[in-house]
């Protein structure tokens, strides 16, 4: 989340207080706050995104990061099932050459 104090990508949701942000949170708006500047904001719930032109290179580069960090993650997983299964398959090919092999 951008805070619209410092321009920067340390806001983070934050606890309600108090009956204005409990009220708005009803209106599907909620509390945010930056690490930065300590600012406390609201924040629509279902906010608009900003197409790909309007972004700023910051928040750009956050979503090619993030994007990055994702598909790693999901390579990593695929090596792992992949991995799992051929050790599967090994497995059950040693049981079924276990199994024919005794019946001679």
């Amino acid at each position: 989340m951008i805070c619209p104090t410092c321009k920067t990508d340390h806001a983070h949701r934050s606890h309600r207080k108090g009956v204005r942000e409990r009220l708005a949170g009803l209106l599907a708006y909620h509390p945010y706050r930056c690490r930065q500047c300590g600012k406390r904001f609201l924040q629509f719930r279902y906010g608009v995104p900003r197409s790909a032109a309007e972004a700023t290179s910051v928040e750009r580069e956050i979503r090619a990061t993030r994007t990055a960090i994702r598909w790693k993650a999901k390579k990593r997983e695929l090596w792992l099932y992949g991995l799992g299964l051929f050790l599967l398959m090994l497995f059950l090919r040693w049981v079924v050459t276990l199994g024919s092999g005794s019946g001679d």
